[in-house]
């Protein structure tokens, strides 16, 4: 335990000190004598000083000094300072889409812990969950999630857990498992990396990519199909999973084919709605251009979505397989088909069901901006903002000098008429 304000505690105990060389000076009254002059002093008592050897009422002089010191040692504001060890450890594992292998993440973080250095682990994709050292092999089993990771999100719960890792450790570490994709960090990313006082040790894992010949149309789109340049050139597969694409409503024979496990798009991507500068997004990737809209099924999962929020396409689970309505009309005059985003994004709308799209890794100044300048672990002082946990202790000491300052009177009373 320390003390705040050790100059309160430190006048406390001068005054203690003074308290008991007043205790030495005795205060009695001198020694009567007859005399026939006496009538005329005044009626009143007589007190004399000297000083003593030892000092009188002890019981008193207990008191008063307690009094002090326990008012001195409440108004100095004491503290706990726990007894801590030199290095705790804060460890973000990437539970997103771009995590190439699970598993991989897992050995990673399994090899830090083996240290026995005190550790909280946070995995993290969208949304962020706090787990147990020991419950890293429960998840060996679990695939990665199919949502975009977000950095800034990890960075946030970092900072909070670092606070509490920071009462028991002079200083604490990050270390951040992620392929780090360009996707995961986002214009917030600078700011909360600048929050952290420290290095971030990077472990970076197997970026997810995707093969084009894991699926393939059921038919060949013709070469002036607004829809063909993005799908042109892809090596055929006979093995690659299916998707089906219809211009008109689905029938009974598509919904039976989506059962089987395959994809079934409906996209009349000719029909005559009314072109408009509309934004489309899928994913990371975002189009602006003259664009036409159809109304899509609201009972499905949003796939892509148009710049007001609208769903520009949506996905319903069909058997082991889906449906997928796609109200996006291109124009046939324009180049739009001819431009890379915007085959990303027909691309992803025509991809078979719950199938994962590529990531591209962060660039170079991306990551020398997450790892920083330098190489020191975060001070526990500085992630705990203050100098330690305030004690309660105050309230307890200011009610015992209470106490003692009630007894005293008591005592004092029940005195003799000369004590002082």
């Amino acid at each position: 335990m320390t003390f705040l304000a050790p100059w309160a505690f430190a006048m406390a105990a001068f005054a203690a000190a003074g308290m008991v060389v007043l205790h030495l000076v005795a205060r009695q009254r001198p020694a009567a004598y007859t005399l026939p002059t006496t009538r005329f002093i005044p009626d009143q008592r007589t007190l004399v000083s000297r000083a003593a050897t030892r000092p009188r009422d002890l019981l008193l002089l207990l008191l008063r000094v307690l009094l002090l010191l326990s008012a001195g040692a409440a108004f100095a504001r004491p503290v706990l300072a726990p007894s801590r060890g030199a290095l705790a450890r804060v460890i973000l594992l990437d539970r997103s889409r771009a995590v190439a292998s699970a598993p991989d993440v897992i050995a990673r973080a399994r090899t830090l812990v083996r240290d026995g250095i005190p550790s909280t682990i946070i995995a993290f994709d969208s949304a962020v969950s706090v787990i147990q050292a020991t419950a890293l092999d429960s998840l060996n089993g679990s695939s990665g999630s199919p949502t975009i990771g977000s950095i800034s999100a990890a960075l946030i719960a970092a900072r909070r857990a670092s606070v509490v890792l920071a009462e028991r450790a002079d200083s604490v570490e990050l270390v951040l498992v992620s392929p780090l994709a360009a996707s995961e960090i986002d214009a917030a990313t600078p700011r909360l990396r600048a929050e952290w006082p420290g290095a971030i040790r990077v472990e970076r894992v197997a970026l997810r990519t995707e093969s084009s010949s894991t699926w393939r149309l059921e038919q060949a789109l013709s070469a002036d199909d607004q829809l063909g340049p993005a799908v042109a050139g892809d090596r055929v597969d006979a093995n690659a999973k299916i998707t089906r694409l219809v211009r008109h409503e689905v029938t009974a024979d598509d919904s039976a084919f989506a059962r089987s496990g395959a994809t079934v798009v409906r996209w009349d991507s000719t029909s005559t709605a009314r072109a408009a500068a509309e934004g489309l997004a899928l994913g990371d990737d975002v189009v602006v251009a003259a664009l036409g809209r159809r109304v899509v099924s609201g009972t499905g999962r949003a796939i892509a979505r148009w710049a007001d929020g609208s769903v520009a396409a949506s996905e319903v689970s069909l058997g082991s397989g889906c449906v997928r309505d796609v109200g996006v009309a291109i124009p046939a005059a324009g180049d739009i088909a001819l431009h890379p985003p915007f085959q990303r994004i027909v691309r992803g709308l025509l991809a078979p069901c719950n199938r994962t799209v590529a990531e591209r890794a962060a660039d170079s100044a991306s990551v020398a901006l997450i790892t920083g300048t330098t190489r020191n672990a975060a001070r526990a002082d500085v992630l705990r903002g203050r100098n330690d946990r305030p004690s309660p202790l105050s309230r307890w000491l200011l009610a015992l000098a209470i106490a003692f300052a009630l007894t005293e009177m008591l005592v004092r009373a029940k005195a003799a008429p000369e004590v002082a």
